[in-house]
This record gives C-alpha cells, structure tokens and sequence, in this order.
C-alpha cells in the first residue's frame, strides 16, 4: 500500500494541508502560466482572472483501502502413483494446459497388473471376514441354553428359600387358621357324637311321653273327626295334595340341578377358549381378544399378517433394524417368534404345515406330526376344533336349559290352578257357621299333631340305618380331621430338624447352582464379545486394504485433478520411480489469490469475504471482481511499520491467462458519507480558522467560515457554514480550465470530483 495509507488521519490531514497551501503558494506566487498577480490592482472582493465560480452541492465521499500485492495460485497439487513402478507414459508436457479428469501419466503394464491383483485378493479376504463376523454376531444356541440354566437355577434358589422360611418361621395368620381348624375339628366331634348317642339309645321317658302324645292326639283327632263330614275332610285332603304338588314344582322349578349341565358346558367352553387363547399366544406373542377367539387359524393369521412358514423360516429378517425389540407396527410379537427361533433347541423341527394333518382330541401329542416334530397348523388347528365343539355343546346345553325350566314352569301353573280350585273348594265349606269354622281347623290341628306324634314315636323307636352310618361316617371323618389338624399345629411349631436340614441343604445347592449358572454364562458372553471384536476389527482391517489396494490401482493412471497446467514433470519416461515420488505437480489456474498486506490502521476496517475491485498491470484498462478469503491474527513489524497480510480471492473471466507473481491493486470501499463536498483546493485558512470564500447575494465575494468534517486529501465534507446551491470561489490550475466555459474541476492527474461520472477518489 501507498505510504500515506500507513500513516495515521490526523496525520494525512496536516499533510494534505502543508501540500495543498504550497501548491496554491506555488500556483499563485511561482507557477501562474499567464504572469498575473490575481490580486494586483483588483478589489479584494472581485475574481482573479484565474478564479471562477463553483457552485456545491450534496453528493457521497467515499474512501477505499488499496493493497499492493501479487498473483499467486493457491490450489497445487504433486501427483504420485502411490506404488513402485516405472513411469511407462507421459502424455503431457510442462506448461501444458490440462482439462479436469485428463490422463496424464500411467505406471507400467506389470505393476498395474500386481495392483489389480491385490485389489481381487483384498476383495476376497474382506467377505472372508464378513462371513466370519456374520457367524459371530448369529445367535447363540450355548447362550440361551446357559441362558435357560441361570432362570431355573434362579427359580429353584427362590422355592428353596420360600420353603424354608415357611417352615423356620410359619405365618401367624396361618398358626391361627391351624388354631381355629382345631378347635372346629373338635367341636365338631363332640356335635356329631351328642347326635349319634342320641340317635342310638332314646330314653325311657322319652319313650313313654312320646306314646302317651299319641295316644292323645289319636283321641283329640277322633273327637274332632265326628264332628264333621265326609265332604269337608274329602275337600281338605284334596287341598293338601294341592299343597303338596305345588310344593314339589316350585321345588322342581328352583332347584340348582336345572342348571348343572349348562354350568359344566359353560365352563368347559371357557377352559377351551383360554387354550386357544394359550395356543395363539404360544405362536404369535398376541394376547387374543374376543374378536380374535371367533376367527379360525387361517382367519387370524390374514388379520394379523403373519405367515408363519415365513416368520418362522430362518431367513425371515425379524429386526431390520438390528434391535431386538417388538415392532410396534405389527399385532404379532416378534420377540415371541425370536424366542422360538434363538431359544429353543428343536426350532428346526418346527414345521408351519404338516404333511399328515390330522386333527386329534387329546391334549398330550396333538402338536407333532408323524414325525414328532413341532407343527403349528395342527396345534392351532386342533385348540380351534376343541373351541368349536365346546361351544356347539354349550348352546346345546342352553336349549336343553330352556325346555326343561319351560316344562317346569307348566307344571308349576298347572300347580298353583289345582291348589286355588282346592282352596277355593274349602273356603265354600268354610263359609258356614262360626262354629262349623272352629270345628273345621280343631280337625285339622288334630290331625297334624297326631301324624307329628307318630313320626316322633317312629323315630325313638326305630333309628333310620342310613341316618345312622352317616353320622357314623361324619364321626369318623370329624376326628381325622382333628388328628390332622392338631398334627398340623405341632408341626407348625415343631418342625423337624431333619427336615429343616434338609431344605437347608436344598438351597445351599439351588444357589451353587446359579453361581455356577451365571459364572458360565458370563464366560460365554465374554468369549462371543471377544470374538465379535476381532472379527469386526478384521472386517475393517480387510475393508481398510481393499479401499488402500483400490486407491493405488486408480493412482496407477494419474488423473487432472482440476482445470489447469502442468508446471514441472520431476522425472522422465522409463523412470522407476518409489511410491510416493513426485511425478506432476498440477496448478489450478481457475482459482487465483492476491496475497499483499494492510497497515494496522487499515486492517481493521477490512471483512472477510468483502467485495474488492482488482486492477493487474499486465491487464490496463481491466478490472477484475473479488473477495477477502483470510485476514492475518499475526502482524509483521518492519522498521517500526505493523503490517497484516491479506488474502483476495479473484474471479477470474474465460479467456483471461494469468502468470503467477503478477503484480495486482486491490481496492476496498470502506467508508460512504454523504453530505456538502467541495475540492480542498478551495478551502483557506487565517486565524479564525477554515474559511471559503463565496459569492454574496449582492454578488460580493466575502470569506465564509466553514467546519470541515470528513475528506480524503483532495474532498472535504462541509458540516457547517454552506448550503446547496451557494457558489464559492476556485483557483483555476490550467489554461484549459480557464478556457472552459462549463468550469469543473479536476484534481491532479485529471481526477474528477464526485458525481462527476468517474470513481470516487481513492487513498
């Protein structure tokens, strides 16, 4: 950059006015072209003939930033062929332009041969390897049965434990259930014995009051039967058959035998609907619905999509995703599926199909085929076969149920019709006199003390054998459930120390056991680790070489790598060359930088990736586009001046051929202000400080203070003291100026003002 953008803008304006008042000292005192004194013998207030009037007005100041710098081309590349060889083709020269993608140089046939044969036998140990991680990372048959050990070695260690708290320290609810068991044991002996005693030997008196009580009613029965007639006791035994018969069908009609039948083919429905329920679990993972329970296995699997001769085949993929985890975006489990397929050891006697189906009762066998192996068609076949008749059973049952309480509920009309006619019979006898109505109910009463009477005396007299055998019966099983019951207490409070020792044993055992379970799955695990990690680290290995192998068969032939020349060629045709020994070294001559550098006043007013304007000496007249790319953080200190390098990215138009180290400007608008902007060169300055001097209203010319704001060297911004339009007085520099009737000025080198079409001045 220019020497005066190194110095400080206080500095730039005391030199720009040291320059400017010797210039116009000069131009006025020493270098007037036509010889005149522009002051001597005019009125101070009249123009020189070298002065002329220049009207301001608003216009924009703007200052740039110029850095010197140089061509230089920042994308190089050396190319090698990466493997030993000799250079067998060069099909380009030094300085040749190259295209992106043109070959430029080719090891020898025997090389490229070796390579591509390295690259065939790295391809080969690569699916080796895949293969080899593939069988590691497959589930473990050892696993899930180390697996299956650990859960019932872990279930054994809690019954063991469970057995053996309940026998050192029983429930107290259940020491009192033993308590109130025996107590309910005994007393029920003593209940059973009292009635059985009593049954067996009637006493005297007993005996004797129970005769005398008939012989009593027997007289009061023959009293009250002479006094009335035939048709009333005829009307009366009929009334009691009515009772009686409809006593019998209101018995017949509530008793829970009606309904037995139908409570057993319901409940025999319920159990085969749960082991359908059961079976489609077992294969799918579904817990079945309702909607589910009414579909046939063929109907079911189409409404959930599952196909088990897929599913189940091997090469199902059950985890796209290489989780193992239930696929929320089906009904059917899959972990279910994987249970069966990773778990359990006869998976490959499991069969979708059989080839002999049949459909068989029994519970125990009807999930093999004739082959014994495992055959989900039959096993849900067979539930839904079980499932259908239990419930043509069940709605025959309902039917039966409906006829018989219908025939029931006849009978029971046809009950209550006979009783009301009987009723309504003895009411009509009953309608007579007081008398003939106190009569009536003495007969009755008579009769029925009497017939009370005998079955009493029956049943002192002649205990029922039944009867007996059954408390007989009741007797014996009441003190054996006594003997247990208090068998039961002692051993709640006294357990057996042989037996104690025994469960002690049992889950000292059960928990070695699961020691020993979880120690050799742990091992299993760590060796499948193990062994999963090497293989991955060979299948990266193997991947790495052929990638490597790859890579030096394509370098092989070097390729342009961009648009470009070729600036050196290091070797010649024939060569043998190393691997890594130069070959070409490539310039991208698309992408161009100017490197130069900015004082540390400068560099703070710069951004990267800000628009600059390039001018090259090489090219006059043209200028070229481009951006800051990087800004220096390191300053250079050269003889007291602090500089930062700079770095400018230019676009470089078709065509246009540049020479790295060509010398470049880069110019950067960094300020814009707008305001009332004169020439400095009409600006003077006296002891009140700047003025300018102006034309007047009455046309004089008086000196106008002004304040200066904001200039460049040769432009000031005025910020006080002229408005648009006023006219102040120029020192004309040249005869053309004068000649110039349309008066404008122009500054050294002819640079114009702003707003007058060129560039804004520059620093």
């Amino acid at each position: 950059m220019a020497i005066l953008g190194r110095l400080r803008r206080w500095h730039i304006a005391i030199l720009a006015l040291a320059v400017m008042s010797a210039a116009i000292a000069a131009v006025i005192f020493t270098l007037n072209p036509f010889g005149l004194n522009p002051f001597d013998g005019e009125d101070e207030n009249a123009l020189a003939p070298t002065e002329r009037l220049l009207p301001v007005r608003l216009d924009s100041l703007t200052t740039e930033i110029a850095i010197n710098g140089s061509i230089a081309f920042s994308n190089k590349e050396d190319l090698t062929f990466g493997s030993a060889g000799f250079v067998a083709e060069m099909l380009v020269s030094e300085g040749e332009i190259v295209s992106e993608g043109q070959p430029l140089a080719r090891l020898d046939p025997e090389s490229v041969a070796n390579l591509r044969r390295a690259i065939v036998q790295a391809q080969i140990d690569y699916e080796d390897a895949l293969d080899a991680l593939a069988e590691a990372q497959a589930p473990n048959l050892q696993i899930a049965e180390a697996e299956s050990a650990l859960a019932n070695a872990a279930l054994e260690v809690v019954n063991a434990q469970k057995d053996l708290d309940e026998l050192l320290n029983p429930n107290a609810e259940v020491v009192a259930q033993a308590e109130s068991a025996l107590a309910d044991a005994e007393l029920e002996v003593e209940n059973v014995q009292e009635a059985l005693d009593e049954l067996l030997n009637p006493s005297a008196d007993a005996v004797a009051q129970a005769q005398e009580t008939v012989a009593r009613t027997q007289v009061a029965l023959r009293d009250s039967q002479r006094s009335l007639d035939n048709d009333f006791v005829s009307a009366q035994t009929d009334l009691e058959l009515a009772e009686r018969e409809l006593a019998v069908a209101k018995m017949l009609l509530d008793s829970p035998a009606n309904f037995s039948q139908f409570d057993e083919a319901q409940e025999i429905f319920k159990l085969e609907e749960a082991d359908y329920a059961n079976i489609i679990y077992k294969w799918t993972g579904v817990s079945a619905t309702s909607e589910d329970l009414a579909m046939s296995p063929q109907e079911l699997f189409a409404a959930l999509d599952f196909n088990p001769e897929v599913v189940y085949s091997r090469d199902y993929p059950l985890f796209e995703n290489k989780r193992i985890v239930d696929n929320p975006n089906t009904r059917w489990n899959e972990l279910k599926v994987f249970g069966w397929r990773a778990l359990y050891p006869g998976f490959s006697l499991i069969e979708s199909h059989c080839a002999n189906l049949t459909l068989l009762p029994e519970r125990d066998s009807d999930t093999t085929n004739t082959n014994a192996e495992l055959c989900i068609e039959r096993d849900m076949g067979n539930a839904w076969e079980s499932l259908q008749a239990a419930r043509d059973n069940l709605q025959s049952a309902e039917t039966e149920l409906d006829n018989t309480i219908a025939t029931l509920q006849e009978r029971h009309a046809q009950a209550v019709d006979a009783h009301k006619a009987a009723q309504d019979k003895v009411d009509g006898l009953q309608s007579g006199s007081a008398d003939d109505d106190l009569l009536r109910k003495k007969f009755i009463a008579a009769r029925e003390s009497l017939n009370k009477a005998k079955q009493e005396l029956e049943d002192l007299l002649n205990p029922n054998d039944v009867e007996i055998a059954s408390l007989r019966d009741k007797l014996a099983l009441a003190e054996a459930k006594r003997d247990a019951a208090a068998e039961d207490r002692r051993d709640l409070h006294n357990p057996d120390a042989g037996e104690i020792s025994a469960k002690r044993g049992a889950l000292e055992l059960a928990q070695a056991k699961q020691n020993d379970a979880a120690q050799d799955l742990q091992k299993i695990h760590d060796r499948r680790e193990l062994a999963i990690v090497l293989q991955e680290a060979t299948v990266a290995a193997a991947q790495a070489k052929t990638e490597g192998e790859t890579r030096r068969y394509e370098d092989s032939t070097l390729i342009a790598p961009w648009d470009g020349y070729i600036a050196s060629i290091p070797v010649e045709l024939g060569q043998e060359v190393e691997p890594f020994e130069v070959i070409l070294t490539v310039i991208n001559s698309g992408i161009v930088n100017v490197e130069g550098t900015v004082d540390e006043i400068d560099v703070l007013s710069l951004r990267r990736e800000e628009s600059v304007s390039v001018t090259i000496d090489a090219l006059p007249g043209e200028e070229l586009e481009g951006a800051i790319s990087n800004i220096s953080s390191i300053s250079t200190n050269e003889q007291g001046v602090v500089s930062f390098d700079v770095t400018i990215r230019m676009n470089v138009p078709k065509g246009v051929a540049l020479q790295e180290g060509l010398s470049a400007v880069a110019k950067v608008a960094t300020v814009e202000e707008r305001g009332i902007v004169i020439p400095m060169q009409a600006v003077q300055f006296g002891e009140q400080g700047a003025f300018v001097r102006k034309e007047a209203e009455n046309d004089d010319i008086i000196e106008q203070p002004v304040t200066l704001g904001s200039g460049d060297g040769f432009y000031t911004i005025v910020e006080d003291g002229l408005v648009e339009g006023d006219r102040i007085v120029m020192q004309a520099l040249d005869e053309e100026q004068i000649e110039d009737n349309n008066f404008r000025f122009r500054g050294p080198g002819g640079r114009r003002p702003p707003g007058s079409g060129g560039r804004p001045p520059q620093r």
